[in-house]
């Protein structure tokens, strides 16, 4: 039989279209497939529609057409299980995506009517939705992309540097990679952190050992990424990353819209959640810099529903055009990467925020505005959390990223030059930087910096602590306080992007004195130290890399500080006042080539070295050897002699005795 002759078939194909048609509406909306949303927001859809799906087989079978309560019982069933699922969705604390909600409810009060249209009415019914379906996907299908799903993978390497070996742990596939960079660490409670991403979705982090936990949260920051993707024709959810120009390049990079940071200040169980990030202004067509607000508590944070009750406590000015009188020329009107963004708390009170001048430097027919004392832009700027008054407390920057305030009352400040020139600075209220006046650095393709009146110098405005060239593309920074590093105490960590390192700067008073690379082949965003005095990192790969002294590194700096003194471990034949302990490791007593100092004491113990006679000996030689010439008087931390025979035993492999 044909379809037309055939009632419940037609029916069939009905409920068919309006599935595909539900699966192909966030491709509509986001330019994106609903697989590629928030696992949150997957859930309720699919949840959505299994119930459609479980109304359908149930009307089908319980309200045949042409009895005489049709309509009614097909009335009834649709909305009792529409309703059911809402129920379960909110007791889940699932939102479901409002533009598919009412599209949904739709379709299960339409199964009524449906069921009793006569073949006619059905069959066009059926060629509006199949209609409706090649719309949709002829408007959205050509601007998906599909992300590959990531899943969960620990990589654990070593790390050589001047003082430790690095156990560097990488957790990737923790977090959902997120549509665009950026984003920031910090810390919640005890062992207890806080993540956000680039993209505005918020994720609190359990670290015990390890182990890793996450948890998704359901607020996200007031970012409009949606709303300016679309005005652009962009995608919220697959943003256009394009690496270089050419012809038909977009002109507006929508991935450069984002969230900066996000930290997070913590009395009791109350919690204030502060978020830095770009918002389109629609009715004004410009975009400013935000810092949202969110007061919460600390024990319903991950129960939270819905967007979150957020209040803009600062915003930029002026407005930045993207098109238009006032906006950037060139190729790249949205600068959104130099957002700078970052947030530290001064004070109970105080909030400081930095500024990036967005690419408005003057030199592009725009604004300097990092000079421009009623701009808010290449500032750093003290927000008062009580009053929410703001005002300039530096100037002259171009994209700083990084902020910390140290315990000493230190504030330590990184920032983007344009072409070499990234700077490190310690903020003075009241200083001007130079930017874009006087760089380190020079402009792109180019051998100078245009506005410099005096090239490679930083003349007349304060100097920056240190100024790298090549540029790293530097980011955020913290200041070693704990002793899981005790020879890193006091240094700075500072992040790089480009260079996807770590650098560890250390400081004579205000001067850097060292600068020593940490490669991790990763672009850091942000780096936090840890409860434990392990460095917990941030990368644009959406990798959580924990970074300890490996167990061989403890050793090695309990020898340097305990052993090295009269002992190497080099070759075997480099003796110092005591023999070189190469090939320590099953070998004799009392038996190193070309070391003829030993004492009788030592002579005639006889055996080998082993660990259980290292320790033995470590933990007290003359109890072990009366009358060694071994000056110390042993070592009685368990700890600190376990590491010590462990850095021995692993340099000093068995090999000719």
């Amino acid at each position: 039989m044909r379809l037309s002759d055939r009632p419940l078939l037609r029916q069939l194909v009905w409920h068919v279209l309006a599935i595909l048609i539900f699966l192909c509406l966030p491709l509509l909306k986001w330019k994106a497939p609903w697989w590629e949303l928030p696992k949150v927001e997957q859930f309720a859809i699919v949840g959505l529609i299994a119930g459609y799906a479980a109304a359908a087989l149930a009307v089908m079978i319980f309200a045949r057409a042409g009895t005489p309560r049709a309509f009614s019982r097909a009335l009834a069933l649709a909305l009792s299980i529409f309703g059911l699922c809402l129920l379960v969705l909110t007791l889940a604390r699932l939102e479901v995506p409002r533009y598919l909600l009412l599209a949904i409810f739709l379709a299960f009060a339409a199964m009524a009517p449906f069921v009793i249209t006569q073949r006619p009415g059905q069959l066009a019914g059926i060629a509006v939705l199949a209609v409706a379906l090649l719309a949709i996907a002829g408007l959205g299908g050509r601007a998906a992309v599909v992300h590959p799903r990531a899943t969960a993978k620990t990589v654990t390497t070593n790390i050589k540097t001047a003082f430790y070996v690095l156990r560097v742990t990488s957790h990737q596939g923790l977090i959902a990679p997120p549509a665009t960079r950026g984003g920031g660490l910090d810390r919640l409670g005890d062992h207890h952190y806080l993540l956000g991403t680039g993209d505005g979705h918020l994720y609190t982090l359990r670290i015990a050992g390890d182990d890793i936990q996450t948890h998704a949260l359901n607020i996200r920051v007031p970012a409009n990424r949606e709303e300016f993707a679309k005005t652009f024709n962009g995608s919220a959810f697959a943003p256009r990353l394009e690496s270089g120009y050419r012809e038909l390049a977009p002109e507006v990079q929508t991935w450069r819209f984002r969230v900066a940071d996000v930290i997070a200040q913590v009395d009791g169980d109350a919690v204030r959640i502060f978020a830095s990030h770009h918002f389109w202004k629609a009715s004004e067509n410009c975009f400013a810099v935000r810092v949202s607000e969110l007061d919460t508590r600390l024990s319903e944070l991950e129960q939270l529903v819905g967007p979150g009750q957020w209040q803009t406590i600062f915003e930029s000015r002026p407005c930045l055009p993207v098109f238009g009188e006032g906006a950037m020329r060139g190729k790249n009107p949205f600068r959104g990467e130099e957002i700078g963004g970052r947030l530290v708390l001064l004070d109970a009170n105080t909030l400081l925020l930095s500024q990036g001048d967005h690419g408005f430097s003057g030199i592009e027919g725009s604004p300097a505005y990092a000079q421009d004392p009623q701009a808010t832009y290449g500032k750093t700027i003290r927000v008062d959390l009580r009053t929410h008054a703001s005002a300039m407390n530096t100037l002259g920057h171009r994209n700083p990223q990084g902020l910390y305030a140290a315990p000493d009352g230190r504030i330590w400040e990184t920032e983007h030059s344009a072409q070499g020139g990234d700077e490190l600075n310690l903020l003075q209220p009241g200083a001007n930087y130079g930017w874009p006046i006087v760089t380190y650095g020079t402009d792109y393709g180019a051998l100078i910096w245009p506005l410099s009146q005096q090239q490679g110098h930083h003349a007349g405005f304060q100097q920056p602590v240190y100024a790298w060239l090549p540029g790293i593309g530097i980011s955020n920074l913290i200041q070693i306080q704990h002793d899981r590093f005790p020879v890193w105490r006091g240094d700075l960590v500072i992040g790089s992007l480009s260079a996807h390192s770590l650098f560890r700067v250390v400081l004579d008073g205000d001067r850097a004195v060292v600068t020593e690379p940490i490669p991790l082949q990763k672009r850091i965003r942000d780096v936090q130290e840890l409860d434990d005095g392990r460095l917990l990192v941030w990368t644009d790969e959406a990798a959580l890399l924990t970074i300890e002294p490996a167990p061989v590194a403890g050793g090695a700096v309990n020898f340097a500080t305990s052993c090295s003194g009269c002992h190497q471990i080099h070759d075997g034949f480099a003796h110092r006042l005591g023999p070189d302990l190469y090939h320590l490791l099953d070998r004799p007593i009392a038996t190193a080539k070309n070391y003829g100092a030993y004492t009788p004491a030592l002579k005639k113990l006889g055996g080998k070295w082993d660990r259980q006679r290292l320790d033995q000996f470590l933990r007290d030689p003359q109890a072990m050897a009366p009358g060694t010439s071994m000056a110390f008087p042993g070592i009685a931390d368990d700890r600190q002699r376990a590491a010590i025979v462990d850095y021995v035993m692993a340099t000093s492999k068995a090999g000719d005795k």
